[in-house]
């Protein structure tokens, strides 16, 4: 598996991996699979893959599957619906329109559970002699690996329902005859142990982290090296990318220069695994002569010189002007992972608090893997705080997920409440609190983050700010996030519709949980009536002038759009000031190439220069601010300046 924060190049890395390794294993087939919801692994072979495997152009013995979760899903459902819903029936008091209406909103994980169980079929297949997994970027690859034991606790509620069956059933007639969903059952309980089980494999399984030399990048890597070791998954090597040199350009030295420090800090951080040092390149890495070439300098056999095919003249930077950003109540800043979102959204904050500060903002998180302290320098974490120095400047790195543990401490204890009630009316309902104690763990995945947003939707019901910065994890997951709302309000209204019919089995008792569950409903509706009001919020896309990202932007782009989000703004990071440095020409003027597609989106496009050095602290933020929102762009021709920052420093 190979893994890391987003915009690391964890793709390239894996795809360059897969193609020297099917060089090396002439005897072998090899297969290399994406995971991520936003999928760039045809982009980075340059050929279209999709959800078959497919043969890679001029490899023999390589081959390529995006995989894509929701439809193993369903198609998991329409296999085993009969099973699924004899269980539930069995098990409850619920009839099976009830059942079809809820298995069709919530299992939790499961579309990417089920893309596990196809990685796991495919290695004990025996087909392939290697397996390599390009996966979702930080936050949401720790969820995947964290799935089977959230799985065990879900196979634990159908097992409980069907043990209110085998219970009855013994009895009545004093014995209790297997059926087919005794072997579901146990079928899917073998597969969740077996994909533990291989997760786990030291001999099997290796998780290679990908990171650059930036202080953000190294402390989210400790931050995932923690948990693959709470997890037991095998790590023994870590790539560092995008490693800059002395090349006698100026520009280029005080990036070579910036990155000193965190390459000593890696060394030492990481002293107990192999680090593998992969040297910046001049040019974009895309297609599978370049992901070659990227496989030699990998393992140091081959240092690529710049070509420039066409010197970019020295123009000025594009700025257009900004719509109805200060008027705007909530901001999403969003895109592919390392591009500098967290860098475009925390100058944002900056801009906007300096307009008037006696308004208040928040700008808050729902990523798992968060990045806001590390950007302002400054501790933030889950509770509330002022940043320090900035007049009316609020900050809140959300935990969803003890948010929602939260939410289901208040459920169980309603629904404790309510059976004792039936308890004290001679009601015997064990296997039925047990049941609806663990219905809430079958919530459907990405609520979590919801619960998030969902608590800022208090601060905005009672006026607590004058507007809100959400940060936003990477594209895929992102996109999740917005389609979310209205199928998870019909979890709960599904939900409290059940909970009336224990309700009207009891004649008392479940008031305070369907109360719970109607809140959160009508949260929800807040939730979606904002996103989808365009005087209220707008998306800010956030990309850098590369063909995989464009490539990605365009995409994001259309799906806001059939989502309804108001989308009128891009902003291009890391875009090569002029020099006279052959390295920097050849990366400028590949660029600038790129850059002519965005005009087709008819977007607002503010251009933003690659600078020497990270973007860390409120100083450097209010200089890219000054940049991005102020369009001050004058010294975009002097790329010396002594305050060179950017929203990331690799290209």
């Amino acid at each position: 598996m190979f893994g890391g924060k987003g915009g690391m190049g964890k793709t390239t890395c894996a795809a360059a991996s897969a193609l020297h390794l099917a060089g090396s294993r002439a005897g072998e087939r090899v297969l290399i699979i994406s995971t991520d919801p936003a999928h760039s692994l045809g982009d980075s072979l340059s050929q279209k893959i999709g959800d078959n495997v497919i043969p890679i152009r001029g490899v023999g013995n390589l081959f390529a599957l995006e995989i894509d979760a929701p439809r193993r899903l369903e198609e998991f459902k329409i296999r085993y619906k009969k099973e699924l819903e004899t269980i539930a029936y069995r098990g409850t008091i619920f009839d099976r329109d009830d059942i079809s209406e809820f298995l069709s909103l919530s299992l939790p994980g499961m579309d990417e559970m089920m893309a596990v169980f196809e990685i796991a079929d495919i290695i004990e297949g025996g087909e392939y002699g290697l397996v390599i997994l390009d996966t979702a970027p930080t936050g949401h690859t720790i969820r995947l690996l964290e799935l089977p034991d959230l799985m065990l606790g879900w196979v634990d509620l159908l097992k409980l329902m069907q043990g209110r069956y085998r219970y009855i059933g013994r009895w009545l007639t004093g014995r209790y005859p297997r059926d087919k969903v005794d072997d579901f059952l146990d079928k899917l309980s073998n597969d969740v142990h077996r994909v533990k089980a291989l997760f786990t494999d030291k001999q099997a399984t290796e998780f290679v982290p990908v990171t650059i030399a930036e202080d953000m990048a190294i402390e989210e890597t400790q931050r995932l090296l923690d948990v693959l070791d709470r997890l037991n998954i095998s790590v023994k090597t870590m790539l560092v990318n995008r490693v800059a040199e002395d090349r006698g350009c100026p520009f280029c030295n005080m990036r070579w220069k910036a990155q000193e420090d965190a390459l000593s800090q890696t060394k030492q951080t990481f002293s107990n695994y192999e680090v593998v040092m992969v040297p910046l390149l001049p040019y974009e890495v895309k297609g599978v002569e370049r992901l070659w070439n990227y496989a030699k300098v990998m393992l140091g056999k081959e240092v690529p010189k710049p070509v420039i095919h066409e010197v970019a003249a020295a123009t000025a930077i594009k700025q257009s002007q900004w719509h109805d950003l200060d008027q705007t109540e909530l901001i999403l800043f969003g895109g592919k992972g390392g591009v500098g979102k967290t860098t475009s959204s925390a100058a944002a904050a900056l801009y906007l608090s300096s307009l008037d500060e006696e308004k208040k903002t928040l700008i808050f998180s729902t990523d798992p893997a968060h990045s806001l302290g590390d950007s302002f320098d400054q501790e933030i974490g889950d509770k509330l705080i002022p940043i320090s120095g900035v007049k009316g400047l609020f900050a809140l790195e959300i935990e969803p997920v003890r948010l929602m543990e939260e939410f289901k401490d208040e459920y169980r204890e309603a629904i404790d409440e309510a059976f004792n009630n039936f308890l004290k009316a001679g009601a015997d309902v064990l296997y039925d609190r047990a049941i609806m104690e663990e219905l809430i763990e079958s919530t459907p995945a990405g609520i979590d983050e919801l619960m998030g947003m969902m608590k800022i939707m208090d601060f905005m019901e009672f006026h607590k700010f004058d507007r809100y910065i959400l940060d936003m994890a990477p594209t895929g997951h992102a996109l999740r996030f917005l389609e979310l709302p209205d199928m998870i309000r019909e979890w709960f209204k599904t939900t409290f519709r059940l909970l009336l019919k224990y309700k009207g089995v009891s004649g008392s008792g479940l008031n305070k949980t369907a109360e719970l569950i109607l809140k959160r409903s009508r949260q929800l509706r807040l939730v979606e009536t904002a996103l989808r009001n365009p005087q209220r919020c707008q998306f800010v896309c956030v990309t850098i002038p590369e063909a995989m990202s464009l490539t990605e932007t365009k995409r994001l782009v259309q799906r806001l759009a059939k989502l309804r989000v108001a989308c009128r703004e891009v902003i291009v990071n890391m875009v090569v000031p002029p020099t006279g440095c052959p390295f920097c020409l050849a990366k400028r003027s590949e660029q600038q190439s790129h850059l002519k597609e965005l005009e087709a989106l008819k977007l607002g496009i503010h251009e933003v220069p690659l600078f020497s050095h990270q973007i860390v602290g409120i100083d450097a933020l209010r200089e890219i601010a000054e940049t991005i929102y102020e369009n001050k762009n004058d010294d975009f021709s002097q790329p010396m300046r002594s305050s060179l920052a950017g929203s990331r420093s690799g290209y």
